[in-house]
């Protein structure tokens, strides 16, 4: 199976939306890291779009590609972002419901173009910015977990967790590392790493799901 990530939103084509439509190999699931969304701190951070190029692109993945699951990346704080462009951000966010979001501080890095921008903002309100992004994205990920209950879904085996007492995996909604995981109980024949096996979602937990391996 092919997981892209790491996918600029002009990269992504009329053509590769029909690819990933109708390619079984291609996982469902895609890694947009789209970083803002207003026009101004995008041209400021060399990259391309606006709110309405990107608002356009998640409505047409999601009418063209049954099941996507859409995972981005945000920063707040870059060097003159203002409170109406931060907030302009948070509403992007909160209206896409994206399924899967990081959201990063804007850290200076020496001798990058971004560093020598001025009117670099203070530590205190580039993480308060971030913590707001996240708290309100926390709501939207419990959402998508709670939907998944009742449904068979199938999971790649990852290994069994001695203190939960249990196995755990990743759906194809999760990607390694930085999405959630399923944990599931095996009755009989247990899974080995490695193995897909179906597991029917029973409940959640915060933004993981659990089930039973059926």
């Amino acid at each position: 199976y092919i997981r892209v990530l790491y996918c600029y939103p002009e990269r992504i084509t009329d053509e590769l939306i029909d690819v990933f439509a109708r390619e079984d190999k291609i996982i469902k699931y895609i890694d947009i890291p789209m970083q803002h969304c207003n026009g101004r701190v995008l041209k400021l951070m060399n990259r391309k779009g606006d709110r309405e190029s990107l608002s356009a692109l998640v409505q047409k993945l999601r009418e063209r590609i049954k099941g996507i699951v859409l995972r981005t990346t945000v920063m707040t704080g870059f060097p003159s972002e203002t409170k109406e462009e931060f907030e302009e951000l948070a509403e992007f966010v909160k209206e896409m419901q994206f399924e899967r979001l990081g959201c990063f501080a804007y850290s200076a890095e020496e001798n990058t173009p971004a560093a020598k921008l001025p009117e670099q903002l203070d530590e205190d309100t580039k993480k308060r910015r971030q913590e707001i992004i996240m708290e309100q994205q926390q709501d939207v990920l419990a959402a998508y977990a709670a939907r998944q209950v009742g449904k068979t879904i199938p999971v790649l085996c990852e290994g069994f967790d001695r203190y939960a007492e249990c196995f755990f995996g990743r759906s194809y909604a999760d990607a390694p590392e930085v999405d959630g995981k399923v944990f599931f109980v095996a009755e009989g024949d247990k899974p080995k790493i490695g193995d897909i096996v179906k597991v029917e979602i029973t409940d959640t937990l915060d933004c993981d799901i659990m089930g039973y391996m059926r």
